[in-house]
């Protein structure tokens, strides 16, 4: 399949990563697709933790196959965030968001939840020769034991690991923008559902006033009760 940028319209952020050479260096080591893959919610403490994974062709994606305006998620304000989230999804036809719950975080730790979650959205997925994963520990290959039965059969390519990866590599960027976006969606829905605590604008997050709402409402269905919940 062969990707090809997605056109420019009114509104459209023109600033972004451009830079191709580690997805070019791929390409001439035998590569033909990668997986570019980011976490959103890792540090929450109420709602689901997501994971974002993106199918690129390399050929194509060399080739300028990419939209502009494609940052680190946590470096755009709202609106540039979703319009390059559109703009990741009309580009790139394979492109996926998948979650582990609060009770499945409780039952087998954040790492193996990742996991869990990042195993979701690669059977959603065709098979790519690598996964490029930002950060630096690769919770990806952690076993998510028994209670991954669901994705037990899912086969992880190798996996590399880009530090900043977020903001330097398109495929990650991409990954990034589109949990971000779906994830704050799914906490706005949240909030309407539990009202009170603030989950529209913090995401889940333990700002100050989330936890004030925790002492003052108590906890709900939820709220990740290993986690630290009080002040």
């Amino acid at each position: 399949m062969t990707n090809s940028p997605a056109p420019r319209g009114r509104g459209t952020p023109r600033a972004g990563l451009s830079d191709v050479t580690e997805e070019r260096a791929l390409l001439d080591a035998g590569a033909t697709s990668v997986v570019g893959m980011d976490e959103v919610g890792r540090g929450c403490i109420a709602g689901p933790v997501g994971v974002g994974a993106v199918w690129c062709d390399l050929e194509a994606l060399c080739a300028g196959g990419f939209p502009a305006g494609l940052r680190d998620s946590k470096k755009l304000s709202p609106r540039p965030r979703s319009l390059a989230a559109e703009r990741v999804r009309a580009t790139w036809e394979h492109a996926a968001v998948a979650y582990a719950s609060p009770e499945e975080i409780d039952a087998m730790g954040i790492s193996a939840a990742l996991s869990l979650a990042g195993r979701r959205a690669l059977v959603q997925l065709p098979a790519a020769d690598l996964v490029m994963l930002d950060g630096k520990f690769n919770w990806l290959g952690t076993d998510p034991g028994l209670l991954g039965g669901d994705v037990s059969h899912v086969e992880v390519p190798p996996v590399r690991m880009y530090v900043g990866g977020d903001d330097q590599r398109i495929p990650i960027a991409a990954a990034s923008l589109i949990a971000k976006v779906d994830r704050d969606a799914v906490m706005s829905s949240l909030d309407r559902e539990y009202p009170g605590y603030g989950w529209a604008s913090n995401a889940g997050y333990p700002s100050p006033a989330h936890k004030q709402a925790i002492a003052e409402l108590g906890i709900t269905p939820w709220h990740r009760k290993s986690f630290r919940l009080g002040k």
